[in-house]
């Protein structure tokens, strides 16, 4: 069942023999993001050439994983070689498809009862709906408390990684903002921009995206997107029409401004008119609307763009794969009438969960045990600039790129963590699995301006606005009457400040 939300992440007993997942330090023996394979066919890591065969009345199984990181794939690809030297009787099957294929294929999967053993939530939906509906097993039993306190502070929470007390997920990466804007230095100059002193404002990124692509002449454009993924328009929509003041993010469709499902308010026309004032500019690369998002960012890595709104997990792709790309981070531009707000920032989500009819939990909690405990894949995702790990003293140690740095830097100086209805109240997550999002969205909505196809931008948003109201109610109707101790200033929080992060004073201040 689909939610609005975040990408965030019935209980099944685990009811064969399992090990608890401790904290590790060994290391293995020692023994760049090429295009997500079509949905339904995995790239399955094989056990290496020459592998000790696993020893006598040891079972040999097979496990399963899913999931979209295609930034992290030779890495992966390394971690499971390594893996699997190390416990010669459990092959990895690890498929990686694309975000939207993705969810598409693990739904057919849950429903089929042919579901990974590890797999994320897939995006726009919640854990706590996904627990509810039977889709992940606790990870309780797997996992003792010297494994636990190995992840910083705030990673295991009710609401984004546990499910009435039971943790159910573990989170990818450090949570970062991934709407800021990476640009070709190279291509600025050839354009006659400083590449010094990019864009701060709407009227300048058109201005600029323009100039880049009357420079290109045909051979190089102002700005590239993934524009098959609505999922890349819609993180873009709402977080910078939060700068702008539109109260937005992506914990509930409720506007922290207005309180209500506002989105035809004037930051998100702003958004809207910016995007439609650069396709009527010819500023968008003519392929945009036909690629994925990991597409879009291996065009602008060849030079096809000056602009591309994406996260830090480019600039690891990047620095290995093309290391003579001479490019910066800046943040989104704002409005021309100033900034009213925040990007939003939420505490790192949930990500990978065990099935919850995963035959191999065992497996599962030793693939968890050295993905996030050893020295096999944490360091050295952070050493290729991929991301920020959420387990302690990682960062500190091996972050090594200074884009990604500089993504942080900037991601820290803009942002504010927005609150989230599921932390102040676990009974709004009766809500989010009631609820079914209306279409279109924001995101294919933003999309259709960018192709050029809507034009009526501001009734559809109001419309959409509407439309969004009437379910969202229903959805707090319908948990209501299952119980659910719920309503509609649950979704509320009066002593929200746009321009400062929601902790945990702000949260018991609403007790």
């Amino acid at each position: 069942m689909e939610a609005f939300t975040r990408i965030c992440w019935i209980a099944a007993a685990v009811g064969m023999m399992a090990v608890p997942l401790t904290a590790c330090t060994s290391s293995t023996p020692t023994s760049g993001a090429n295009e997500p394979p079509k949905a339904g066919s995995p790239t399955a890591s094989a056990p290496p050439s020459g592998q000790t065969a696993p020893s006598a009345g040891t079972q040999e199984v097979t496990l399963r994983v899913m999931d979209w990181s295609d930034s992290t794939k030779a890495l992966r690809e390394d971690f499971h070689k390594k893996f699997m030297e190390k416990y010669p009787n459990i092959k990895i099957q690890y498929t990686q498809l694309t975000i939207d294929q993705f969810k598409n294929t693990v739904l057919t999967a849950v429903k089929s009862d042919d579901a990974p053993d590890l797999f994320p939530v897939p995006t726009g939906m919640k854990l706590s709906t996904l627990v509810k509906d039977g889709w992940f097993q606790p990870l309780d039993p797997l996992m003792d408390d010297a494994f636990k306190s190995m992840f910083v502070d705030g990673t295991f929470l009710e609401g984004t990684t546990m499910v009435g007390g039971k943790i159910y997920s573990i989170p990818e990466a450090l949570s970062l903002p991934s709407t800021l804007v990476f640009y070709n230095k190279k291509l600025f100059k050839e354009a006659g921009l400083d590449p010094a002193q990019p864009p701060k404002t709407y009227a300048e990124f058109r201005d600029a995206a323009k100039k880049i692509t009357q420079a290109g002449k045909g051979k190089y454009y102002g700005i590239i997107e993934g524009g098959k993924q609505t999922n890349r328009w819609q993180q873009t929509a709402l977080d910078w029409s939060s700068m702008g003041g539109s109260g937005l993010n992506g914990n509930s469709p409720v506007s922290l401004v207005t309180k209500k499902t506002t989105y035809d308010s004037k930051p998100v026309l702003d958004v809207f008119e910016l995007f439609k004032n650069m396709t009527k500019d010819g500023s968008f690369h003519p392929k945009t609307m036909s690629i994925t998002a990991p597409e879009a960012r291996a065009l602008f890595a060849q030079g096809q763009a000056g602009f591309i709104v994406q996260g830090a997990w480019n600039v690891g792709v990047w620095n290995k794969d093309n290391p003579d790309l001479d490019y910066g981070v800046m943040a989104p531009p704002l409005p021309d009438s100033g900034q009213k707000g925040a990007l939003p920032m939420t505490n790192s989500g949930a990500w990978i969960g065990l099935g919850a009819k995963s035959k191999h939990p065992k497996e599962a909690a030793l693939y968890l045990k050295e993905y996030y405990g050893s020295d096999l894949f944490q360091p050295k995702k952070v050493e290729s600039g991929d991301s920020f790990s959420v387990v302690k003293g990682i960062n500190e140690k091996y972050s090594k790129a200074a884009q990604l740095k500089q993504y942080y830097d900037i991601s820290m100086q803009i942002s504010r963590i927005v609150p989230d209805p599921s932390i102040a109240n676990p009974a709004a997550a009766d809500v989010f699995a009631e609820f079914k999002d209306v279409h279109p969205n924001l995101g294919e909505l933003l999309a259709g301006v960018a192709a050029g196809a809507v034009n009526d931008e501001a009734n559809k948003l109001g419309e959409l606005s509407k439309q969004l109201d009437k379910a969202w109610a229903a959805a707090i109707d319908a948990a209501q009457k299952k119980g659910a101790k719920v309503d509609a200033k649950t979704f509320e929080f009066a002593n929200w400040d746009p321009m400062k992060n929601y902790g945990s004073d702000e949260y018991k201040a609403l007790k």
